[in-house]
């Protein structure tokens, strides 16, 4: 009869062992569990704002349109108004394969890109091809000058000869219809790339492409 108790007295001492042990190894894995989640939360939370404040394109772009409508479209005091296409546009005839071959354009895109701007990296040129392989609507908001944005619908319709002269009845003050392309951008986004047209009648009308570069937080123009 005491041997039996002495066995039935260590199997409840084995067990109650048992459980205390898993018990304080579940303890122990919540507590660690709890406390590398709160490290990654706080981690993330101190990285994510500076990653999206240093790559917000859209401000970048909207400083470069700034800039190059004052650079090339207010030329004198009587443009008060910029007429802007609200489609972003490039160049087909050096970027579209099918009207390159009309117009007999045999290089490649960044072959020709190397020989008028070497100082444009690849990867700063692949962005805006990636960019601009459709029209999109063009998004600025502070040109430091008033300005209209227009669709084919907006614009005088009938017969050419004399468009232009309705259009600057319609839109006075200002220096024609101007088009940009979105803005090609480098990894570390010290570097941009776009292409700017206007059309102002007749034989009158221009478009090049530009190269930036940011310097001490300015976007400058490097090469056009």
């Amino acid at each position: 009869m005491r041997r039996h108790s002495i066995r039935l007295f260590i199997a409840v001492l084995t067990f109650t062992f048992g459980i205390s042990i898993f018990w304080v190894s579940q303890l122990i894995r919540q507590v660690k569990t709890t406390f590398v989640d709160h490290f990654i939360t706080v981690n993330n939370s101190d990285v994510s704002p500076v990653t999206l404040v240093r790559l917000n394109s859209d401000e970048d772009a909207n400083e470069i349109y700034r800039l190059l409508v004052h650079r090339k479209f207010i030329f004198n005091d009587e443009i008060k108004l910029i007429v802007l296409q609200a489609e972003t546009t490039s160049c087909p005839m050096y970027e579209n394969e099918s009207v390159k071959e009309k117009f007999g354009v045999t290089e490649p895109f960044h072959q020709m890109m190397n020989e008028w701007m070497p100082e444009a990296e690849v990867q700063t040129l692949d962005n805006y091809l990636l960019s601009n392989k459709t029209g999109q609507e063009l998004k600025v908001w502070n040109l430091g000058i008033n300005y209209v944005m227009v669709r084919d619908g907006d614009l005088p319709d009938g017969r050419f000869d004399n468009f232009w002269e309705r259009f600057y009845k319609k839109y006075p003050n200002s220096p024609g219809l101007v088009f940009f392309s979105k803005v090609g951008f480098n990894d570390r986004h010290d570097q941009a790339f776009v292409y700017v047209a206007r059309s102002c009648g007749g034989l009158c009308g221009a478009g090049e492409y530009i190269l930036l570069n940011k310097v001490n937080g300015e976007w400058v123009v490097r090469k056009e």
